[in-house]
């Protein structure tokens, strides 16, 4: 062979060879960079020195041209931040802000979103809790949208610990509930955990402690198990919690001391000081005022006002102990720091106690006017946490009825999921074997084709059947919502009457407990049978609760709503019960409002309805109530 040739081939062999390592080597970073991104989006890595710390690692294997994981990465980073910090707090919204404005976003509608949840979590750690509940309550419809398993369990996990922080138990159970089945699924064991923890935390604050004490047991066995030290010590402080609610004060006090004592030899100052303030409150309860005094002066330093979750009760303990001692002066001032704290929170469950420490406190001052105003503020704030607490029922049926919808909903759901990450895999494989797209192309495309007029069709009866409730045929919450927001805002933007009217069944309850579910299934089937003759095809309702409906009257003012809604209410009441036990009988309550010219939110429309609903129950049922 001719030396020129030879040396030709040996060029080609040496390129060949460097070609080859280059893309081993590019191979190698994508896998590690991949593994990072997975690492970091499951959870497992919690502390942020440690994230920042992947992250490191994370950027320089990530190719700049690569849009999909350039994204991820960027989602990555802004999660990293510290909540616990109020200058990374800052830094974080800044930095989400800034990466939302990315044009690239426009074609990744996932990546947005999650960015989008990162900007209201971290609003919320700042305290503008309003701005992360309006983020929360719109994500929750884009990540459904979306059928993105993952941002559907993180929005309504993150929503439903500010709903029940809030006091609104029926919605943060709800949604906390939902999140574990879906983290359950998608096998993500760290956020199971976490929405246990939060569905236990839900349990004790409306004062079922054996319900919470035993899932909080649940939670500390498996932190164990997994030799999770950490966070098995916050599950102790938790269980303390419960039992200081269930006047086991030396308990209490046993077990907050256990998960003092461990943080402070495991040098975590800022959950030391943590669980010192939750003590204090079993402190005061046994009388250990000056002790109590202590621990609070103690935790200052590291509990700020942007953390909420302490430094608001940090306060109203601090006035109950300036109140004890007879220091007025302090007492006010540290619950005036209190009452504001709890209102940006909107913890309607602290302010209740705000106001009785308050007229404590002017009590021992004989000042028995503000004394007065400030109790009757008190005994106005507790009548509308009772009537939240009054919805744990209601909270805990509605999610039973609608678990096996919602366990179908997930099924499709992950389904779907698993279609996608199966179509990214192939991608990824086909990147490197160009030749196998040449030659499956087409094969594929046909059989893509199929595939999706057949999944189209199904998806359709899915959708379908997911906006229906099964025992009446009645549409469900989430459709009449959607609905109802669209009405809301033609209304508003064009000047038009709207209506709305609920109404539930009267001592439905008892019906249920006499006759039997079966029976109560009937009734509520006769309440829908009964809906569609009254209001034929001019109105639309729907089934929201467990004996709960709601109409939407469009283009219809009060007065015609009210004539409707009385119609309803007798036509119930006389119904035919020949096919029903012998002295069966029903009736039900409606409440009826119509949008003013102050109403600027759909829930300002419902909240009047319920609102009336509730006047019409108070006042004897069988009837309707307008507001």
């Amino acid at each position: 062979m001719h030396k020129p040739i030879q040396l030709l081939l040996i060029l080609l062999a040496l390129l060949i060879s460097s070609v080859s390592h280059h893309a081993a080597s590019a191979t190698t970073d994508i896998q590690r960079a991949d593994e990072l991104l997975d690492l970091l989006d499951s959870g497992v890595v919690e502390g942020n020195i440690e994230k920042k710390q992947y992250l490191e690692e994370l950027v320089p294997l990530v190719p700049k041209g690569d849009l999909a994981r350039q994204l991820r990465l960027t989602r990555a980073t802004c999660w990293s931040y510290d909540m616990l910090d109020d200058a990374e707090i800052d830094q974080a919204l800044s930095f989400a802000k800034q990466a939302l404005t990315r044009p690239e976003l426009a074609n990744a509608p996932d990546d947005k979103l999650d960015l989008e949840l990162c900007y209201a979590w971290f609003s919320e750690q700042k305290g503008d809790v309003d701005t992360a509940l309006t983020y929360y309550n719109r994500l929750v419809i884009e990540a459904y949208r979306l059928e993105n398993l993952r941002l559907m369990a993180d929005v309504r996990m993150m929503r439903g610990y500010l709903t029940s922080f809030q006091g609104n138990y029926t919605q943060g159970i709800e949604d906390l509930m939902t999140a574990q089945t879906l983290y359950k699924s998608l096998n993500v064991t760290v956020w199971v955990q976490h929405s246990l923890y939060e569905i236990a935390t839900i349990y004790r604050r409306l004062g079922d402690q054996e319900n919470a004490i035993r899932y909080y047991n649940q939670l500390y066995k498996s932190h164990i198990d997994n030799k999770q030290f950490d966070k098995a010590n916050v599950v102790i402080s938790s269980i303390a919690i419960a039992e200081e609610e269930r006047n086991n004060f030396a308990q209490a006090k046993k077990l907050f001391l256990e998960s003092y004592h461990y943080w402070d030899a495991n040098g975590e100052k800022f959950r030391k000081a943590g669980v010192a303030v939750n003590m204090v409150g079993t402190l005061i309860k046994l009388g250990e005022i000056n002790q109590a005094r202590q621990y609070l002066d103690e935790a200052v330093p590291f509990i700020t006002p942007s953390a909420e979750g302490f430094y608001n009760y940090m306060q109203l303990f601090y006035a109950q102990v300036h109140l004890e001692l007879g220091e007025f002066s302090q007492a006010h001032k540290s619950i005036a720091l209190a009452r504001a704290a709890f209102e940006r929170v909107k913890s309607l469950r602290g302010l209740v106690q705000v106001q009785l420490v308050e007229s404590q406190i002017f009590l021992m001052q004989d000042n028995w006017q503000a004394a007065y105003e400030s109790l009757y503020k008190y005994m106005e704030l507790h009548m509308e946490l009772d009537k939240k607490l009054f919805s744990r029922y209601n909270a805990e049926m509605r999610t039973r009825f609608n678990a096996e919808q919602i366990e179908a909903e997930n099924r499709h759901l992950i389904e779907n999921h698993k279609l996608k990450e199966l179509e990214l895999a192939m991608l990824e494989q086909n990147k490197v074997q160009q030749w196998i797209i040449i030659f499956m192309g087409s094969i594929i495309l046909i059989i893509i084709s199929i595939f999706t007029y057949k999944q189209s069709q199904k998806n359709k009866l899915l959708s379908a059947l997911a906006l229906t409730d099964e025992l009446t045929q009645l549409p469900n919450r989430r459709y009449i919502y959607t609905q109802a927001q669209g009405y809301f805002e033609c209304a508003t933007n064009n000047q038009q009457a709207l209506s709305c009217i609920s109404f539930d069944a009267d001592y439905f309850k008892l019906i249920n407990d006499r006759y039997g579910h079966e029976v109560g299934d009937k009734t509520l089937t006769l309440l829908a049978d009964t809906c569609r003759a009254v209001l034929g095809t001019h109105y639309e309702a729907a089934r929201v609760g467990g004996e709960e409906f709601l109409i939407l009257l469009p283009n219809t003012d009060k007065a015609q709503a009210l004539k409707v809604a009385q119609v309803l209410v007798n036509q119930v009441r006389n119904a035919d019960f020949s096919l029903f036990p012998q002295g069966f009988s029903i009736t039900i309550s409606a409440g009826v409002s119509s949008l003013s010219d102050t109403d600027d939110k759909l829930s300002q429309l419902l909240k009047r309805a319920d609102e009336a609903l509730y006047l019409a129950k108070k006042q004897g049922r069988d009837q309707v109530k307008m507001i």
